[in-house]
């Protein structure tokens, strides 16, 4: 009878184990995609022309 709760107790203790490595892989996974991602959008951001505002022109400024 001992031996039957000692053997649950390994197997719960290993499944957390396995559950808390399987975890962590995820959140690597996941920080590595979203880095990827920051840096992609990043570089797009720094390709784009800022918009330059259209200077209304003034009657001093025309040439007629």
């Amino acid at each position: 009878m001992a031996s039957i709760a000692f053997n649950t107790a390994h197997q719960k203790a290993r499944v957390r184990e396995r559950l808390k490595t399987a975890l962590a892989a995820y959140r690597e996974m996941l920080d590595a995609f979203v880095s990827n991602q920051m840096r992609r959008a990043a570089a797009q951001a720094g390709q784009v022309r800022p918009r330059q505002r259209q200077r209304a022109l003034s009657p001093s400024t025309t040439t007629e």
